[in-house]
């Protein structure tokens, strides 16, 4: 597991420059997302992370990963009101009107229901095509 310090804050916000803005994406909320994240790549197949390393797969993904929530969670308006969390879930839906009528359905999932709300952001595909990547490595023992 990776201790996530205010070092890893920084290079987390030098990464991925969506999130620079302390105000909108206060260091305490990046913290929480970056530890949620942390714990979904706590797999050997997703190695050691390596701060100094912008190759680094482990990284990389829990970035990815975090920066996902953290769209997901408050919208790309950020999180400055930090009780604003969005509770609706969110699948791929599409919609179609012609004239008056109207309907929305639910576009094929990418992953198995539980996973799909992945594939609703940039950063949650990124995660989900290195944890394909990761889930193929050849493992050595």
């Amino acid at each position: 597991m990776a201790d996530i310090t205010e070092d890893v804050v920084a290079d987390f916000r030098r990464v991925l420059k969506a999130f620079t803005d302390g105000d909108l994406w206060p260091t305490e909320i990046i913290t929480q997302q970056l530890i949620e994240a942390d714990c979904w790549t706590a797999g050997l197949m997703w190695g050691k992370f390596k701060l100094d390393d912008d190759h680094n797969f482990k990284k990389r993904g829990m970035y990815f990963l975090a920066a996902h929530f953290l769209v997901s969670y408050y919208g790309a308006e950020g999180a400055k009101d930090q009780t604003a969390i969005k509770p609706d879930a969110r699948l791929n839906v599409a919609g179609k009107s012609v004239g008056d009528e109207s309907t929305e359905y639910r576009i094929t999932a990418m992953e198995s229901t539980a996973d799909d709300f992945l594939s609703t952001t940039i950063y949650g595909v990124m995660f989900v095509t290195l944890r394909r990547r990761a889930s193929a490595l050849p493992m050595a023992v």
